[in-house]
């Protein structure tokens, strides 16, 4: 007996298995897409790593040297003065600020600039020093131009370089 398969039941197996690629396809890609993360947005790491600079000066008040010391890479280097200085040496102006009786120490922070690169973030702002007496009169008012080049490792943002500069009046 011969059997013919007429050009009807053809075009309805193309078209199954047209639909059933289809939906593997379209599956494959719901797969694909709810496993990939999206990116943050580059005002989104910006303002990551402002707040990141605004905690560096939250330790920076609260003398907390160790604190500070999680916002640096191991390997940093950087001009925080007029000379480089590495991780080591990195927070020994923050107890001088603090050791002065009779007088407390505050900051302002200005931004300028935040720059995101991908995983590198250079900012750029100016610090004012202000040093008080017990009676709350300035004693001492300095800026300080500063820019710090942050990368991210891991979860992480950390100051891989920076330099700062006094404002001479």
């Amino acid at each position: 007996m011969f059997f013919r398969v007429s050009p009807f039941m053809v075009s309805i197996k193309t078209d199954m298995r047209l639909y059933i690629n289809m939906k593997k396809l379209g599956i494959a890609l719901l797969l694909f897409i709810s496993g990939c993360k999206a990116s943050p947005s580059p005002e989104k790491i910006a303002e990551e790593v402002w707040q990141r600079e605004v905690q560096y000066w939250d330790y920076v008040m609260n003398n907390d040297k160790a604190g500070y010391l999680t916002l640096w890479h191991k390997d940093f280097i950087g001009y925080p003065d007029t000379t480089i200085t590495r991780k080591d040496h990195i927070s020994d102006w923050i107890g001088e600020l603090h050791n002065k009786k009779g007088y407390t120490y505050e900051n302002n922070l200005i931004k300028k600039a935040v720059n995101p690169y991908g995983d590198v973030v250079i900012t750029f702002y100016d610090e004012e020093d202000i040093i008080k007496t017990s009676r709350n009169e300035i004693v001492s008012k300095q800026v300080y131009k500063i820019t710090h080049t942050w990368k991210k490792f891991g979860n992480e943002w950390l100051i891989i370089g920076g330099m700062s500069a006094l404002v001479e009046k």
